[in-house]
C-alpha cells in the first residue's frame, strides 16, 4: 500500500464519518437519511482496515483481518433500506432480520480478534482462510447480488406508480435512485471479478477496489445531502379497479374540467389532488384516465401543458422556451423536450425554428404582391 493511497482513503473515511453525521438530522426524508448514514459508516469503516495496513494478500495481519469495522455484509440491506425508504416511506420491513448476517459477521471477527495472539494467527491461517473468509466472501457477493435486484425491482415498481400518481414523475424517478443502484450493481461486478480472480488464480493488491470504496462513499454522501431534504412521493397501495360507471364519459369529462380549470399548470399536481378537486376519489380517477382516455395521469397532464406550450410558441416570440415551459407547467427543461417531442414529433426549439421561417416566407411574400 503507497502512502499517498493511504492518505487518501483516510481522508475519504473522514468525509464519510463528517457526511454521516449531517444526514443523520435532516427532518424531511428522516429514515432514508439514516440508512444512508449508517451506509457511510460501513463504507468508512471497509476503507479504514485497508487505510490501517490491509492488503487483501493472505499475508494479511491476523489483528487486521479480523477487524470489526469491515462489514460488507451490511450494504446491501442499508443500501435496499435506502432506496425502500425513498420510496414507501417505511425501509426495512424487518430490519432485525435483514442484518442478522451483518451482525454475525460483526461478532465472528469481534470473538476473533479478542482472542490471545498466538490462538488468532492459527485460527486465521488455518480455518479462516481455508474456509470462513471464501464462506464470508460468498456471502457477501449473494447478498449484494439479492438487494440489488431487489432495489431494481422497487425502482421498477415506483416509477410505474409515479407515472400514475403524479404529473412531475420525472423529478423522483430516474436519477438518483438509479443512480445508487446502478453504482451498487457496479461494486458487485468489481467484487464478483476479484473474487474469481483470488479463488481460481492468485491474489491480487486490493487498493483499486478500495479506493472505488472510498470514491462511492464520497459520491453517496454528497449527492445524498442534495437530495436528503427532498420530500419524494410515498408510494401508495394501487387504486383498487372499480367497475359500473361509463369510463370513457367520465375520463373525457375529468379532462375537460381539468384542461378549463387550468389545474395541469401546477408542477407538483398529483393524483389525490386532483380527485380531491373534481370531488371523486382516486381509484375511479385512475380507472377513468387509464380506462376511459387510454393513458396514464402523467401523461393526460403533460399533453395539457405541451398544448399550452405549443400554442404559446407559435403567438409568443419574446418568450425564452425555459419561461413557456415553466408557465406551461413543467418541472423541468428536460421534461418539456421530451414530452413536446413525444406528443409533437419535434422539439420545442425546432418548432420555433420553423415558425420564424414561415414568418419569414410569408414577409417576403406580401412584400413581393406589393410590389
Amino acid at each position: 500500500m503507497t502512502t499517498e493511497l493511504g492518505a487518501i482513503l483516510m481522508g475519504s473515511g473522514a468525509l464519510s464519518v463528517v457526511l454521516a453525521i449531517a444526514l443523520w438530522f435532516p427532518i424531511n426524508n428522516a429514515a432514508a437519511n439514516r440508512y444512508l448514514s449508517c451506509v457511510l459508516l460501513t463504507l468508512a469503516g471497509i476503507v479504514s482496515v485497508y487505510s490501517l495496513g490491509w492488503t487483501g494478500r493472505v499475508d494479511v495481519p491476523a489483528a487486521l483481518a479480523f477487524m470489526p469495522l469491515n462489514l460488507p455484509l451490511a450494504l446491501g440491506p442499508l443500501l435496499f433500506g435506502y432506496v425502500s425508504a425513498l420510496s414507501n416511506g417505511r425501509g426495512l420491513a424487518r430490519p432485525a432480520l435483514h442484518m442478522a448476517p451483518a451482525a454475525a459477521q460483526f461478532l465472528y471477527l469481534s470473538i476473533a480478534l479478542l482472542a490471545p495472539a498466538d490462538m488468532r494467527a492459527a485460527w486465521k491461517d488455518g480455518p479462516h482462510d481455508n474456509f470462513f473468509k471464501p464462506l464470508l466472501e460468498a456471502a457477501t457477493l449473494a447478498s449484494l447480488s439479492a438487494y440489488a435486484i431487489a432495489g431494481l425491482r422497487l425502482h421498477r415498481r415506483y416509477r410505474t406508480w409515479l407515472v400514475q400518481a403524479r404529473s412531475d414523475a420525472d423529478r423522483y424517478a430516474a436519477q438518483w435512485i438509479a443512480g445508487t443502484l446502478i453504482t451498487l450493481l457496479a461494486t458487485l461486478v468489481a467484487l464478483t471479478l476479484l473474487r474469481l480472480y483470488s479463488w481460481f488464480i492468485g491474489e491480487l493488491e486490493t487498493g483499486p477496489l478500495y479506493l472505488w470504496f472510498g470514491a462511492w462513499s464520497t459520491w453517496l454522501g454528497i449527492e445524498g445531502w442534495r437530495y436528503s431534504e427532498r420530500r419524494f412521493p410515498v408510494m401508495t397501495a394501487a387504486p383498487v379497479a372499480a367497475s359500473g360507471p361509463d369510463w370513457a364519459e367520465l375520463g373525457a369529462r375529468w379532462q375537460s374540467q381539468t384542461q378549463v380549470q387550468g389545474w395541469w399548470r401546477e408542477p407538483d399536481l398529483s393524483l389525490a389532488d386532483l380527485a380531491k378537486r373534481l370531488g371523486t376519489n382516486t381509484s375511479y380517477l385512475s380507472q377513468a384516465v387509464n380506462d376511459g382516455l387510454g393513458m396514464n395521469f402523467n401523461e393526460m397532464i403533460n399533453r395539457m401543458r405541451a398544448a399550452e406550450a405549443a400554442r404559446m410558441i407559435e403567438t409568443d416570440g419574446e418568450a425564452s422556451l425555459t419561461q413557456i415551459a415553466i408557465d406551461a407547467g413543467f418541472s423541468s427543461k428536460a421534461t418539456f423536450n421530451r414530452v413536446f417531442r413525444a406528443v409533437y414529433g419535434t422539439s420545442p426549439s425546432e418548432l420555433r425554428r420553423l415558425k420564424s421561417q414561415k414568418s419569414a416566407e410569408r414577409r417576403d411574400s406580401e412584400a413581393s404582391n406589393r410590389v
